[in-house]
This record gives structure tokens, sequence and C-alpha cells, in this order.
């Protein structure tokens, strides 16, 4: 590995492992859910967070296991951009700018 994207990507894989077979299937579940509430709206990543951790799934052994989520199921092409931006909610996240995403089934073609 050498290339930052390559780093990335090998440093998703690992926390994700780490996150147990457990963990990543109770958050996606949750996660992909709250997406599917949002509909073609989509909302931020962090909504569907904060409503994977109000269902009662556990805190990951390590904080960047939920961006590795994002990341993963982005990756996977489940998830989607859909070119909107909003403050984020939560006060860790200091109001940064950050995408909406939504599920890939509701994304529109202009074709």
């Amino acid at each position: 590995m050498n290339t930052a994207t390559e780093l990335r990507d090998g440093g998703t894989e690992l926390v994700l492992d780490n996150a147990g077979a457990q963990w990543r299937a109770k958050a996606f579940d949750c996660v992909i859910r709250r997406f599917e509430q949002a509909g073609p709206v989509g909302c931020l990543f962090e909504t569907a967070r904060t409503f994977a951790e109000e269902q009662g799934v556990g805190a990951p052994p390590h904080h960047n296991a939920w961006g590795a989520l994002c990341l993963a199921l982005s990756r996977q092409d489940v998830i989607v951009k859909t070119g909107g931006y909003v403050n984020s909610k939560t006060a860790r996240s200091h109001a940064r700018v950050s995408p909406v995403w939504r599920l890939k089934k509701f994304e529109v073609n202009h074709d």
C-alpha cells in the first residue's frame, strides 16, 4: 500500500473488521432503515448514525467505524450523494457542511 486511496481503503476495512460482524450487521440494518425512511430526499449520514444509536446499536470499538461504514456503503453503491449539502447538527460536528446521502434505489436519472 502506498497511495492515499489504498491507505484509506485498508484503514476502512481494518476498522470495520475490528468493529465485529454483529456490530456491523446491526449498524447496517439501522442505517439502511433510516435512509429508507428519508426516501429520495435523503439525509445526513450523521442522522442515520443517531437513529442507529437510538435503536440500540452500541458504540463500535473505535469511533471511526461510523465513517468507515459510510464509506463502505458508498463504495458498494448502496448510498449516493444527492448533490445537496447542509450543516451538521451534532455538537461534535461543529456545524461543518456535510453531504446529504440517499439510497441508490432512489437516485433520479436525468437521461
